[in-house]
C-alpha cells in the first residue's frame, strides 16, 4: 500500500514538473510578428505542442491599391504661371480670313498698306490675303532672303524676267543633283588643246550647269594639254569653243568629227556618248548668252532633266529680252 501511495505521489509530482515546463515555454514564445526563436526545450509532448499554436507562415501580402494622385511636374517645371513666357495669341486684325463657302482658297499679294508689307531692308514676310476673283491664279511666297537671288523687287513681287525664269530653272532642276550624278567636262577654248582656269567665267558656267570641271587643279601656266590627259581625265562631255558669230552647221559638224578622232580619245565616256557640243564664242560675251550656254550644255549632259526645254528658244528669248532683238542662227551644234 505504501508503495502505490509513493508511485501516485511521483507521478502527481512529475505531472507539476511538466506542467511548470510547459507554462515556461509558453511564457517565452516570440509574439506573432517576431522572427521565429528556437526554445531550449525540445522535449515538449505532441499533446503539449498541440495546444501551443504555431507562428502564422509568411504570405506575400498584395499592396492595397493607392488613390491616384495628381500628376506630378517635371523638377524643372514652374510651379506658377510664368507671366514673361512667350505665348500665342488671336490676332483680330490678321488679314487672312476664313470663308464659309471657299473651296479652294488662293493667295494673292496683298494690298495692305506699308507697314504690313515687307520692309525695303529685306526683313520681314510678305503679307498674302484673298483675293475674290483668284479662282485661277496663285503666286508662291518665297522668305525675304532670296528675294535677290529670284530677281524679287522690294514689294515683294518676282520680276518678270527670261534671265531670271532661266536661272531659276536650271537651279531647281540640277542644283539638288546627287555627286554622284554629276557628270566631268573638259572645256576646249579656240585654241587647240588649250582648256580654262578655276577663276574663270567658263569654269563657273560649267558648274552652273550641274557639272564639274575636269581641270578645275591646273595652275594658270599649265592649261595647255596633251590628247593623253584628257583620256586619263575621261569626261563625261567635251565642250569647244568657236571664233566668230553664228556657227556653220557644216564647218560645226567637221570640228565635232575632228575632236572624236583624235588618237587618245577613242575610249573616253564623251566620244561613246556623243556628248561633244560646239558653241559660239560669241555666247560669251554677254550675261544672256552665257545664260543660253548653261541651257545647252544642261540640255547635253541631263536630258531627261532638261526633257521639256528648249534650248533653241531660251537663246532667243534671252537675246531679245537683252538686246531688243533675238540671235539670228545658229550658236550651238551638237555631235
Amino acid at each position: 500500500m505504501k508503495k502505490t501511495v509513493k508511485i501516485i505521489l511521483l507521478s502527481v509530482l512529475a505531472l507539476s514538473l511538466c506542467a511548470c515546463r510547459v507554462r515556461t515555454t509558453l511564457l517565452e514564445s516570440p509574439a506573432p510578428d517576431a522572427p521565429e526563436a528556437v526554445t531550449q526545450e525540445q522535449s515538449v509532448p505532441a499533446a503539449i505542442d498541440a495546444v501551443v499554436p504555431a507562428p502564422p507562415a509568411e504570405q506575400d501580402v498584395l499592396p492595397e491599391p493607392e488613390e491616384p494622385s495628381e500628376p506630378t511636374a517635371a523638377p524643372d517645371a514652374p510651379a506658377e504661371r510664368d507671366e514673361s513666357a512667350e505665348r500665342r495669341e488671336f490676332d483680330a486684325s490678321a488679314s487672312g480670313e476664313l470663308a464659309q463657302d471657299a473651296e479652294t482658297p488662293l493667295n494673292l499679294p496683298s494690298d495692305a498698306p506699308a507697314e504690313n508689307n515687307a520692309p525695303a531692308g529685306g526683313e520681314g514676310e510678305p503679307v498674302n490675303v484673298e483675293a475674290e476673283d483668284a479662282s485661277l491664279t496663285a503666286t508662291e511666297t518665297v522668305p525675304a532672303d532670296e528675294s535677290e537671288q529670284l530677281g524679287a523687287d522690294e514689294a515683294g513681287e518676282v520680276a518678270q524676267s527670261v534671265q531670271t525664269y532661266y536661272l531659276t530653272l536650271l537651279d531647281s532642276r540640277l542644283g539638288n543633283l546627287f555627286e554622284c550624278k554629276r557628270l566631268y567636262v573638259y572645256w576646249e577654248t579656240e585654241d587647240d588643246r588649250r582648256t580654262i582656269h578655276k577663276s574663270s567665267r567658263e569654269h563657273q558656267l560649267i558648274l552652273d550647269a550641274g557639272a564639274y570641271d575636269v581641270s578645275a587643279k591646273l595652275l594658270e601656266d599649265g592649261l595647255t594639254v596633251d590628247d593623253g590627259w584628257v583620256a586619263r581625265k575621261n569626261p563625261d562631255a567635251v565642250v569647244k569653243i568657236a571664233p566668230g558669230g553664228a556657227l556653220d552647221e557644216s564647218a560645226a559638224r567637221t570640228l565635232c568629227d575632228e575632236l572624236a578622232a583624235r588618237s587618245e580619245w577613242q575610249g573616253i565616256a564623251a566620244v561613246r556618248e556623243k556628248r561633244i557640243i560646239v558653241l559660239s564664242g560669241t555666247l560669251l560675251d554677254t550675261q544672256a548668252g552665257q545664260t543660253a550656254a548653261m541651257v545647252y550644255l544642261a540640255k547635253l549632259l541631263y536630258p531627261a532633266q532638261m526633257e521639256d526645254v528648249d534650248a533653241d528658244e531660251a537663246l532667243r528669248a534671252l537675246t531679245e529680252e537683252a538686246f531688243g532683238s533675238a540671235y539670228a542662227g545658229a550658236y550651238a551644234f551638237t555631235m
